[in-house]
């Protein structure tokens, strides 16, 4: 089944069978490397299955997880709007399989190569709120605020939830590591692993089965302003 990113403001029409004559399905182990940032980016990529992990380098020579994709998203956008090279670089959560469309397809010119050059421009616009909302949350003075706003932004952007007694939660898989965690909010995974097991005695949060379920994210965003954040 074909997955395009559930952001495109279009409907493809035909140029989805045309789309899929040009794509080419690929498949990769865990802890695959799809790309390395400042790679050259020749081609747009949208996840059928698991996850991928997305990471840039600060000038530290840091290594920051600012985004986990699921299955139906894209990424690899804006190297392939300006025609330059990838951001960041991409690696498989588990075992991962995708899609790839050559980056000439969107600056093909005509009604079809617009659509698709400005359906690709939302989303970088949307890669780019995720790269800022990031590098946001990097910058709060101690770990519990950042790792609080991480896990809220996260778990939003999976879209995952959980029915517990009727109610539904938003949860972090197991695909998400406390070692992941760490990476996002600056912190070893001794000290994410502390946290957490204190936000689940004041029932925030709740493990099970290795997802980190949501019980009161609202409470659980105030965090970051209690501690100072």
């Amino acid at each position: 089944m074909f997955h395009w990113p559930k952001e495109l403001k279009f409907s493809l029409g035909e140029l989805e069978a045309d789309l899929l004559a040009n794509a080419r399905r690929n498949a990769l182990p865990d802890g695959g490397v799809i790309y390395l940032q400042d790679d050259p980016a020749d081609v747009f990529y949208i996840v059928l299955s698991g996850y991928v992990r997305l990471s840039y380098i600060l000038e530290d020579g840091t290594s920051i997880l600012y985004a986990v994709v699921p299955p139906g998203n894209s990424f690899g956008e804006l190297g392939v709007l300006d025609r330059s090279v990838y951001q960041d670089t991409a690696s498989a959560i588990g075992p991962v399989s995708y899609f790839t469309l050559r980056a000439d397809l969107f600056h093909s010119g005509g009604s079809d190569g617009a659509k698709l050059m400005g359906a690709l421009n939302d989303l970088v616009v949307e890669r780019y709120k995720t790269y800022i909302e990031a590098t946001k949350v990097l910058y709060l003075g101690n770990l519990t605020s950042r790792l609080a706003l991480s896990i809220i932004r996260l778990a939003r952007m999976m879209g995952q939830r959980i029915d517990i007694d009727g109610a539904q939660y938003e949860y972090l898989g197991p695909m998400v590591t406390q070692s992941d965690l760490g990476s996002m909010a600056r912190g070893t995974r001794g000290n994410v692993n502390r946290i957490l097991k204190k936000w689940q005695k004041s029932g925030l949060i709740t493990v099970v089965d290795r997802k980190i379920i949501l019980l009161k994210p609202s409470q659980l965003e105030q965090e970051c302003f209690a501690s100072g954040g």
